[in-house]
């Protein structure tokens, strides 16, 4: 069905029934309305009688009676039944077509000599006559003649209701149910008004309920002794009351509040229920002292009571009162003193009436919780390794002529030449005959024995030594190793905000920083021979102070450490250290992930060694050349998540995440026997019951971890291959 719009307009020039209308009006007036006029010369009159017809010829048939112009909205839609026994008059005649749009759920809003006809929900928004603002004096202004006799009790109008002596808001409930569904009410606290939209007859009725209840209560003073209480104190706390009720739009007439320090009382000034409510105030704020001699003892629930005292001795300073140890600073409000009990953690204020409560507010901000901040470490190490080696090495020695030649160089193929050809031979001769009696080798098994463990590949040699010290060796190397690493560590290390902590899993290794020898000692003068030893941790170590923001953000001073021991040492004077290090300063959100610095390296090493020109030779020169190559990569990234922990049960929630991770761990250990161990034997976490804030304790036999660190680690390494 198509929506359409109606505009109707009546005869401005002759304000009466036109008898010429055609189609659907003439039929309504045959069948369906009576009209009847009277011969009065003042005041021309209808009888009407709608039987059951179409409101839309309703509508046309008023425009046309009362001269307006009439624009009629494409949801007003309905049958009409009216019976009217007497003439009406025009406006009367207008005020039963009001109605007729009321009972239908229709409303008219005019604009000037238009009206529109709406549905009565559209009325509040679309809004009709704005009136003046109204008082609800008994003296208030009337509106102007010509608007009253314009508008009817039935138009929909808004209207702004001005209140003197009571507040809107709590005059809005009471008068909300007054009003039909389709109007609207509401208060402005700024103004203390009161802005209603409904008809002008629903308006007149809310505007009498609210001048009866708009009236201004009569005024009596009276004074109220105070026993243990300051008047000023008490005057300063009511006013700061009262002063909060005027900022919510109340009422002008308030309550008045003098302190009369002759007789330390209260004069108060208003209504019977403003004094009541004065007088209970103060009964209850006109309490003795609970200890006497303003002495307070106040027990610390989170902060350090030594460091809060240190505060409020600078804050006393700073106003002029007693520093700490109780020396006077010439103030005419006396002493204060503040001593910590560190045993009780709890602080004992004594302090005049004016100055403890400032200082007892000092005390309850410092005394607060402070947030927390678990720091996770993330340190991931990707190693790979590729050796190979191939080459040919020889020596030749000569006899006591001192000729020889040999390609071994100092390395470790050098080691074991010295070692196979280090050999010492000591003879003894009968001095008369002189024949060989005895004939002792001394040899070098020691420094062989060393040489050939640091081989990774597989040696050949041939060789041969002769009594006349004449020496051969042929040695032939072959190598093909390729190593690899995977190391992921996750330091965690929980503590205060603005605190440094520290947290270093390792070993503690000997660093020899000095020696001395007996060098020149003699039985004189005997020398002891002594080395110094400096131990310093191997491993990892973190240290971090965080700073948490107001937002989500926290800034970390953070120092990370990664070192570990390169090679096997004997000696603490052959200590090789590789470490990995990184401080800066950082920040992150609340448990974001950030990356800290990190290293990714390629190394290449080639190396080849031969003798001149023999090595040159093609094919024959592989016998004299060795070669090398050595290819390694380093893969290193350390990332870093804070998680800021404000309350006990974030604190519990991230303590049993770490506590179910050890105890699963434990169990998939003895599930994949990994320790072959009886079951019985090895220790078991208690299960983290759901919704406790701590373990079951278990017997006994029960071994509780400690620590926040947790490694992983996997390596590979691949036994040497021989070529």
């Amino acid at each position: 069905m198509r929506a359409w719009l109606g505009v109707w307009t009546g005869a401005s020039t002759r304000p009466v029934l036109n008898t010429t209308f055609a189609g659907g009006l003439k039929r309504l007036l045959l069948s369906a309305c009576l009209v009847s006029f009277c011969a009065g010369a003042q005041e021309q009159t209808w009888t009407v009688n709608f039987n059951d017809s179409d409101i839309g010829e309703v509508i046309k048939f008023v425009a046309d009676a009362s001269g307006r112009t009439i624009i009629i909205d494409p949801r007003v839609k309905g049958r009409v039944k009216v019976i009217s026994a007497e003439p009406l008059s025009g406006d009367q005649l207008y005020d039963l077509f009001l109605s007729i749009l009321d009972v239908h759920g229709f409303t008219a809003i005019p604009r000037g000599n238009v009206v529109r006809i709406i549905p009565s929900k559209d009325g509040r928004t679309e809004g009709g006559v704005v009136r003046p603002g109204q008082t609800t004096r008994v003296t208030k202004p009337k509106p102007a003649p010509n608007q009253a006799a314009a508008l009817s009790n039935n138009e929909h109008v808004t209207e702004v209701i001005q209140l003197d002596n009571v507040t809107a808001v709590k005059v809005l409930p009471v008068l909300r149910p007054l009003v039909p569904q389709h109007a609207h009410l509401a208060a402005y606290d700024n103004s203390n008004a009161i802005i209603v939209s409904d008809t002008i007859a629903n308006i007149r009725r809310i505007k009498d309920i609210i001048e009866r209840l708009d009236r201004a209560a009569v005024a009596k003073t009276e004074v109220i002794a105070l026993k243990h209480a300051q008047a000023e104190e008490i005057v300063r706390i009511l006013k700061e009351l009262e002063n909060k009720d005027a900022g919510k739009g109340a009422a002008t007439s308030k309550l008045v509040l003098v302190a009369d320090k002759r007789i330390n009382g209260v004069v108060v000034s208003g209504d019977d229920l403003q004094r009541q409510r004065a007088r209970d105030l103060i009964s209850q704020l006109d309490q003795p002292q609970q200890q006497a001699g303003n002495v307070r003892v106040v027990y610390l629930e989170y902060a350090d009571a030594e460091q809060v005292a240190e505060v409020l001795g600078k804050v006393m300073q700073s106003l002029g009162k007693v520093g700490p140890g109780g020396d006077k600073a010439g103030s005419a409000a006396g002493n204060a003193t503040v001593e910590a009990d560190p045993e009780t953690n709890a602080l004992l204020i004594t302090a005049d009436v004016d100055v403890l409560p400032t200082l007892l507010a000092v005390v309850e901000k410092l005394d607060i919780r402070r947030a927390q901040v678990l720091v996770e470490a993330i340190i991931v190490e990707l190693e790979g390794g590729e050796d190979n080696a191939l080459g040919v090495q020889w020596l030749f020695q000569g006899d006591s002529n001192g000729i020889g030649s040999s390609s071994l160089g100092d390395g470790l193929l050098g080691n074991i030449a010295a070692g196979i050809l280090g050999t010492e031979v000591t003879r003894r001769f009968d001095p008369d005959t002189g024949r060989l009696i005895e004939e002792i080798r001394s040899d070098n098994d020691a420094e062989l024995g060393g040489a050939l463990a640091g081989n990774r590949g597989q040696i050949f040699g041939v060789g041969r030594q002769n009594d006349n010290g004449s020496s051969f060796l042929f040695l032939l190397n072959a190598l093909e190793q390729q190593t690899g690493s995977n190391i992921l560590s996750t330091p965690n290390l929980l503590t205060m905000d603005n605190h440094e902590a520290t947290i270093t899993v390792g070993q503690n290794v000997p660093f020899v920083t000095g020696s001395f020898s007996n060098t020149g000692g003699g039985a004189s003068n005997p020398q002891n021979p002594f080395q110094t030893i400096e131990r310093q941790n191997v491993g990892i170590t973190l240290k971090v102070t965080p700073k948490v923001n107001e937002g989500d953000s926290v800034v970390l001073d953070i120092v990370q450490e990664v070192s570990s021991l390169s090679g096997a040492t004997v000696q603490a004077s052959d200590v090789i250290t590789n470490e990995r290090k990184v401080e800066t300063q950082v920040m992150a959100k609340d448990g974001e992930i950030v990356v800290l610095g990190g290293l990714i390296q390629d190394n290449v090493q080639e190396s080849e060694q031969r003798v001149p020109f023999l090595g040159s030779i093609p094919g024959l020169g592989r016998l004299f050349r060795s070669d090398a190559t050595t290819v390694s990569k380093t893969n290193l990234l350390i990332f870093i998540r804070p998680t800021v922990i404000r309350n006990a049960e974030e604190l519990t929630g991230a303590t049993a995440e770490k506590y179910r991770y050890i105890r699963e761990r434990q169990i998939l250990q003895r599930e994949r026997g990994e320790v072959k161990v009886d079951e019985s034997l090895l220790p078991l976490l208690p299960e983290w019951p759901e919704g406790a804030s701590q373990p079951v304790r278990e017997p006994a036999d029960t071994t509780p971890v400690t620590g926040d660190e947790s490694q992983n680690s996997e390596s590979q390494n691949n036994e040497p291959q021989d070529n």
